[in-house]
């Protein structure tokens, strides 16, 4: 082994040694963040989620055992065709917390079909739009330790359409945050996401059926949501 192998040995050790005592700063520093939130009067955890970093790293209480959608606890009057809880045309989807993304349930009306008993393409579209750029919002929020979700918008999206979409039958919609990309630009740049998205059939036998599959990239305004 060359001697600068060897003399480098000891630091690794070291660093390696002092992983566990890293990550337990960083977990405390989390918990701390939320707690003063909590202390000038924000609402941490609207949607009641067990997974909110609130409850998983600060060990706070929920307020209420009723779990509310990411839509419906932080942008309540939002008119959004697609997601808005406000809007009574529109498809009004509910994505709640799970383990690395977000899940929502839904039936789609047959007004929304291109065809008989096939739904719109961009129908199917704009569900990933929205279920994905709320995962990666949420994504930024717990990450930051910020009270609300910021601003982020689609910057790209790529949709594979599997199976035809139907109407009125039971349809789950996924997210999995894959990774977060910090930016490169010096003072100034924004973050984004990239998020993979599924859109599944519930089956009879409870089974499911995959119908189309998304990946997008989200990228962060700045702004806080405030629809």
């Amino acid at each position: 082994m060359p001697g600068w192998s060897k003399a480098l040995l000891p630091l690794l050790s070291r660093l390696v040694a002092a992983a566990p005592q890293a990550r337990a700063y960083a977990a405390a520093g989390h918990r701390s963040q939320w707690e003063a939130l909590a202390a000038v009067g924000h609402t941490v955890n609207p949607c009641n989620s067990r997974l909110h970093p609130a409850v998983t790293e600060a060990g706070m209480e929920l307020e209420s055992n009723e779990q509310q959608s990411v839509q419906e606890a932080y942008t309540p009057d939002s008119q959004c065709f697609g997601c808005g809880p406000s809007s009574e045309a529109g498809l009004r989807l509910r994505s709640f917390r799970v383990e690395g993304g977000l899940q929502a349930t839904l039936q789609l009306d047959k007004k929304y079909q291109a065809f008989p008993g096939i739904i719109n393409g961009g129908i199917v579209s704009a569900l990933f739009d929205c279920h994905g750029n709320w995962s990666a919002a949420v994504a930024l929020m717990d990450r930051a330790c910020l009270p609300r979700p910021p601003l982020t918008l689609t910057r790209v999206m790529q949709v594979d359409y599997l199976e035809p979409t139907p109407p009125g039958e039971n349809l789950v919609v996924r997210s999995s945050v894959a990774r977060v990309r910090e930016s490169e630009q010096v003072g100034g740049g924004k973050a984004a996401v990239e998020v993979s998205l599924t859109l599944h059939q519930v089956l009879p036998n409870g089974g499911e059926k995959l119908l189309a599959t998304g990946n997008g990239l989200f990228k962060r305004l700045g702004a806080l949501r405030a629809l």
